[in-house]
């Protein structure tokens, strides 16, 4: 991790369930600072004018600072990035617990979710190695529920970020839930997770 920054973006296309890199220059790290700035600056370039918020073109970013993962104040943030449902304009959503420290431990600065799949379905990254997951025995399942029936399949070192049916059902305050109850609450972005 040179100067807080893992150096990569994954990105998952669930139209195709293809999953690639972006490796970012270290000016655009420098000049945009935190997930915050290079998310947006992410989200701006691949998002085109007008689209549905909870369509299939919105992008969903997950995205860590250079200090996610340090013992610094803060150092457990991570923010959820998107259009949001609520205002068709800038999303964003913040949260604490170990899930951001987590990504960033898998060698990840943030996540990029693009396209809609066509059942239930979850990222896992194990080790450093991402791939994606039928989800459809979790849907309808509340966020304890889901986190606890992950934990008993990956282990309880494992880290959750999840939506309950209120983002399954596109409800437009539904949350990002991870650490058995810490929200990331704002913009409707559960909805839009839901919507993917």
């Amino acid at each position: 991790m040179v100067n807080g920054y893992a150096g990569r973006w994954l990105t998952v296309d669930l139209d195709s369930g293809r999953l690639s890199h972006i490796e970012l220059p270290q000016e655009t790290q420098r000049d945009l600072v935190g997930g915050y700035g290079i998310g947006a600056r992410l989200l701006l370039e691949r998002t085109k004018a007008g689209v549905n918020p909870l369509g299939p073109e919105n992008i969903l970013g997950f995205c860590t600072g250079p200090l996610t993962g340090t013992p610094s104040p803060f150092g457990n943030r991570y923010t959820i990035i998107g259009l949001s449902p609520l205002t068709l304009t800038w999303g964003d959503a913040s949260s604490g617990g170990d899930f951001g420290p987590y990504l960033k431990f898998a060698g990840y600065d943030g996540i990029l979710f693009c396209g809609t799949a066509p059942r239930p379905t979850y990222l896992l990254i194990d080790n450093g190695s991402p791939s994606l997951r039928d989800a459809s025995h979790l849907w309808g399942k509340d966020t304890y529920e889901t986190e606890k029936a992950l934990h008993e399949e990956y282990g309880r070192e494992s880290r959750i970020a999840c939506i309950g049916p209120a983002g399954e059902k596109l409800s437009l305050i539904s949350s990002v839930i991870n650490d058995h109850g810490r929200a990331a609450g704002r913009s409707g972005l559960g909805a839009v997770m839901g919507s993917k």
